[in-house]
């Protein structure tokens, strides 16, 4: 699978993820309704930094941090982060 399909369909898999962790925290306290669009620009960020040359991995620890950096990386079918990994 060439790099651009491969990182589009880790994108994809972010975009459902995100997507679907922003409406489980919809109806709990605190909710940021204005998040989404956030994760979203996020799961952009990924598939560009996978076309440029980063690991899916790096690319998505650099973009999300706490229960979604974990949520994100059980979508792709990673690992679930390190303490290193979160402090990023």
């Amino acid at each position: 699978m060439d790099t651009v399909r491969h990182a589009e369909s880790i994108g994809f898999k972010l975009v459902h993820a995100v997507t679907e962790y922003d409406r489980k925290q919809e109806g709990r306290r605190g909710y940021n309704m204005y998040a989404l669009p956030q994760y979203l620009q996020a799961a952009h960020n990924v598939t560009d930094e996978i076309i440029a040359g980063k690991t899916v991995r790096a690319a998505v620890v650099s973009n999300f941090c706490g229960r979604l950096l974990d949520v994100c990386l059980k979508a792709i079918g990673e690992t679930k982060s390190t303490d290193a990994e979160q402090r990023m």
